[in-house]
């Protein structure tokens, strides 16, 4: 229910503010080689932009395509990121899941909730003794 009222949220505040959405400070963006899974949705390789609204809800759109995705983002402590802004992925065989966001100028720095697909993709690994791997993708501002 949590997750429903914060997406439901973001979706209105987008609306109202869909015109300044590129003018907020609040955003990073990243070419991401490969295709990855956040939540239940599957995302294409592609230049994406990340904002925020608020600390714990993560908007992810495609900038060359209409594609998009909302996820809750468990925050970091309230101290900023001090290393190099970047996303983290954890690949499982093929899959890659998006896990973290670490950005030094902005209000995103969290990690991304482990969702059903990627649990039962590090299941599946785990069962075959394969090690997971994590990739890191740097991150810049506007």
């Amino acid at each position: 229910m949590k997750r429903f009222t914060a997406i439901a949220l973001v979706m209105l505040a987008g609306i109202f503010t869909a015109g300044s959405l590129h003018a907020q400070d609040h955003q990073a963006k990243a070419k991401i080689p490969f295709s990855f899974v956040v939540g239940s949705k599957q995302l294409p390789a592609g230049s994406y932009m990340f904002s925020s609204q608020s600390n714990d809800v993560l908007i992810i759109q495609n900038r060359n395509r209409p594609l998009g995705v909302v996820t809750l983002m468990d925050a970091a402590d309230a101290v900023p990121y001090q290393g190099h802004s970047h996303l983290v992925f954890t690949r499982y065989g093929d899959r890659y899941f998006l896990s973290e966001i670490r950005c030094s100028w902005t209000a995103m720095n969290g990690d991304i909730p482990t969702s059903k697909a990627e649990k039962q993709a590090r299941a599946q690994q785990a069962s075959l003794n394969l090690t997971t791997e994590q990739t890191s993708i740097p991150v810049e501002g506007n």
